[in-house]
């Protein structure tokens, strides 16, 4: 069962004439709050707080849900009947476009390729059967374009739409726009300290990116430490500026005057690639420390995204002692594991079968 939504984003709030112009649905549950984050000794004499995304919705929060605020709404408004994204078979991205097309009334593709396993992969990759996506299976990301193509070739004669990789588009970006913008109001508003430095994992850039345009549109000058999870083909420098430019392009032709420039953007972010271990979807020793931290202190992270982000900011926090930092945590609190009542791994097809019986 889903939440019954109702806000407005904080882009509205503050540049009112957009909201007739962005198409816009309520998913989430926001503002979400900012917390203290008490991680014991870890600390290091810092002060420790966290941006609470996991709490975003139900039943399934995390950073997505903000993006498809804005990635649903654009696409019912152009009549669209089917929705085909691609992810990692551990995608949370793509559980949540599931999950919430679905509700929404979207046929959903998703085209999943492989990761390690393990049990949290396992469930996701069940979770996506389980509410009802189409489920098809590419060998590496290589073959993603083939396959997307295949997926629209089965279903010709349907209006679709292909969403970007993590929802990182310049529609699905607005969503963390409005977070950074949201940030800003809960630091006016003395609901949330003004940290000296915000920690966030960093896929496919786009809660980064929006984050920060947010921020320069707030006049907020924290700088963001995105902490890369993918490779470098993915998450690089040259992607982040293209994605950033696209965003702003797309606020101006929005009606958006006073957009802040590309560099003034670009210069709160910094992509930290030293956390990434052996690759997408590997544990490491400084992620497992992170989970184990967090444990205790009430919150799960995962070892794709947010172990690793973690990682970042007790590295961070280690090197520079004092200071205020803020943790921006984008995996979900919540799964709808009611869904998965009666699911079996056999009723997927083949080659998830193969994956399953490997977790």
């Amino acid at each position: 069962m889903l939440t019954q939504a109702s806000h407005t984003p904080a882009l509205f709030r503050r540049y009112p004439e957009l909201a007739t112009r962005i198409p816009w649905l309520p998913i989430g549950d926001f503002p979400t709050p900012v917390e203290p984050l008490d991680l014991g000794g870890a600390t290091q004499g810092a002060e420790l707080w966290v941006k609470r995304d996991d709490l975003s919705g139900r039943p399934y929060g995390g950073n997505k849900v903000r993006k498809l605020e804005f990635i649903l709404a654009d696409a019912k408004s152009r009549g669209v009947e089917r929705l085909i994204t691609v992810g990692a078979v551990g995608s949370h991205h793509a559980l949540a476009t599931a999950l919430y097309g679905r509700a929404h009334g979207f046929h959903v593709a998703l085209v999943l390729f492989p990761q390690p396993m393990n049990e949290h992969v396992r469930r996701v990759l069940l979770l996506d059967h389980a509410v009802g996506a189409e489920l098809r299976f590419t060998p590496r990301m290589e073959t993603v374009p083939g396959a997307v193509l295949a997926a629209r070739f089965a279903h010709r004669g349907h209006r679709h739409h292909v969403i970007a990789p993590g929802g990182s588009d310049p529609i699905g970006t607005l969503g963390y726009v409005s977070a950074g913008l949201e940030l800003a109001e809960q630091i006016a508003d003395g609901k949330a300290p003004r940290p000296d430095v915000v920690h966030v994992a960093a896929g496919t850039l786009g809660t980064a990116a929006g984050l920060a345009i947010g921020f320069a549109l707030a006049g907020l000058d924290v700088p963001i430490s995105a902490v890369r999870i993918t490779g470098r083909i993915v998450a690089n420098e040259r992607a982040l500026a293209r994605l950033v430019s696209r965003t702003l392009d797309h606020l101006r032709n929005a009606g958006l005057a006073s957009a802040p420039s590309r560099a003034k953007v670009l210069r709160l972010i910094t992509l930290r690639h030293e956390f990434l271990g052996d690759g997408y979807g590997r544990e490491t020793p400084a992620g497992r420390e992170a989970a184990a931290l967090f444990r205790d202190a009430g919150l799960i992270l995962d070892a794709t995204y947010t172990a690793k982000a973690a990682a970042g900011l007790l590295a961070t926090v280690r090197a520079r002692r004092g200071g205020v930092h803020l943790f921006w945590h984008t995996l979900s609190a919540h799964e709808p594991v009611d869904a998965l009542a009666g699911v079996r791994a056999e009723d997927l097809p083949e080659p998830f079968r193969r994956l399953l019986g490997s977790a």
